[in-house]
Formats: C-alpha cells, sequence, structure tokens
C-alpha cells in the first residue's frame, strides 16, 4: 500500500489527481510541505513505514541516474554547466554525487560546474551559500509548488555535490520564473512552474557572466506541464497577482460566423 502526505490546498491539482487516481491513501496536513515532512518523518518512525523522500539513500542512488543518462546522451563528452531547480535538493544531491563517482571511475575525464536555481520566496539554500552559513528555515512562498519548500533535508548533502562540482546557487523571481515557463511552453516543451526556474537562472547567470556564451549548458526541466495546469490558463487569462504576464496568449472568443472566424485568423 501507498500512503502519500500533502500539505492541503499546497499542491497542484495535476499532482493531487495521480495520488488519487493510482489508489494511494492520501493524508491531507493543515499547514505546508514543512509541516507535513516534520509530521511524515515521525509517522514512519513510530508506525514503521518506509520512507521514500529524498532523505532516504536509496532515492538519491537511484536519482543519480539522471546524471548517468546526460552524460549517455551526450556520449560521454561533458558539459561545461548542469543546471536544475533546487527544492528539497535531493536532484542535485543525487547528480553531483553520480557525476564525481563516474569521474572516479574514469568513465568521464572532467566534471561539469553545477547550478542550483530557487525561487526567491523559497530560498534557504541560496542565502546559506551566499552568507557562508548553515541553512536557516523559511516560510516558503512562491507560485513554484515543487520548490515551495523553506527547509530542505537535504541541504547538506547538496552543498557538499555543489562544492564537489565547483557550482553555484542562484534565485530567481516568480515574475521570471512565468515568463521563462511562457517561453519553453510556447517552444512546445511545456513544463511546470519549477522546472521552468532552470532556464530563468540560466538567463540570471548568463546576464551576469558566470555563464559564458561559449559554453555548453544542459539545463534540466524536472515536471510536466499537466502537473500543474491551473497556473497556465491562470497566466493566460485572468492573469495572476504579481505576475506581468508579459507572454500572455489569451483565448479569442467569437461568434460561430466564418466572417468572424476569418478576421480574427487574419488579424
Amino acid at each position: 500500500d501507498a500512503i502519500v502526505f500533502i500539505p492541503e490546498g499546497e499542491i497542484a491539482f495535476g499532482k493531487l489527481s495521480q495520488s488519487l487516481a493510482y489508489g494511494a491513501k492520501t493524508i491531507q496536513i493543515e499547514g505546508d510541505f514543512d509541516d507535513a515532512m516534520e509530521l511524515v518523518q515521525k509517522v514512519c518512525d513510530s508506525e514503521g513505514i518506509y520512507l521514500v523522500n529524498s532523505i532516504n539513500p536509496f532515492r538519491i542512488e537511484g536519482q543519480k541516474a539522471i546524471g548517468f543518462e546526460i552524460m549517455q546522451d551526450l556520449d560521454w563528452q561533458v558539459p561545461d554547466w548542469i543546471v536544475l531547480p533546487g527544492g528539497n535538493l535531493g536532484n542535485n544531491t543525487a547528480i553531483a554525487k553520480g557525476l564525481v563517482e563516474l569521474h572516479q571511475l574514469g568513465i568521464i575525464q572532467r566534471l561539469p560546474r553545477l547550478a542550483v536555481v530557487q525561487a526567491a520566496g523559497a530560498n534557504p539554500l541560496y542565502t546559506a551559500w551566499t552568507s557562508g552559513e548553515d541553512v536557516v528555515p523559511v516560510k516558503a512562498d512562491t507560485i513554484a509548488s515543487a520548490i515551495k519548500i523553506g527547509s530542505p533535508v537535504s541541504w547538506r548533502k547538496s552543498m557538499r555535490g555543489i562544492e564537489a562540482l565547483n557550482g553555484v546557487v542562484t534565485e530567481v523571481t516568480d515574475d521570471q520564473i512565468m515568463d521563462a515557463k511562457a517561453m519553453v511552453d510556447a517552444a512546445g516543451i511545456g513544463a511546470e512552474p519549477a522546472s521552468c526556474a532552470t532556464v530563468a537562472g540560466i538567463k540570471r547567470l548568463v546576464e551576469e557572466g558566470t555563464i559564458k556564451p561559449h559554453e555548453k549548458v544542459v539545463g534540466i526541466l524536472t515536471g510536466h506541464l499537466l502537473k500543474d495546469p491551473d497556473v497556465v490558463v491562470n497566466y493566460h487569462t485572468e492573469g495572476i497577482e504579481g505576475i506581468e504576464s508579459r507572454y500572455a496568449n489569451a483565448p479569442i472568443s467569437s461568434s460561430a460566423e466564418i466572417d468572424e472566424i476569418r478576421k480574427i485568423i487574419r488579424s
């Protein structure tokens, strides 16, 4: 049996629907992701339930395959950068670990640099990285629900991985995330907001000169557009508070008259 703990009202319907449809016992917890994470650890300890969050080291071992597959797809030619979003920080921990192991085995001849991108409203790793201090939990607030995490459980391992790959941590605003998402979606790829923090982060790092124009960059999109479809419709129609919707593509209403349709098509 599977038991899924979620923060009530804090999870995109695309993800909630999968949990319900696939038959998991879904428990909605009052509070945010961090409250649910704290509770689920206590429940698993007391009830003997196997926890598969990224705090589980075996999950990290499995997630190393992301890095392996990137290298295989590139014919083992190492890119200059790998960039991905950071929430609970399991993905970047695993990718860094896997790449270090590939290097130690002589399968790749050098290591890429790693960039982790956080939302500005959920940026404990970024704050710790820039200050040189330990992570201090924050009250997360971002439209990117998949990285809306203020107390990431894997932050220490994440830091070690970033340092091993001579990496960086940056942050981007929700406005930047949604603009990047509109461009990614329009290209026919389609990703949820948290994934598009990757693209917004690459843009920032290029503008700052951290990523150079000649460097090869792999950006990881971690979630499909349909995991969070509501935010797409809101961005393109009624708008989202605090978001400018610069690339809005609102539907056009029309009568069922061919002449009016022609006018719309030709305008």
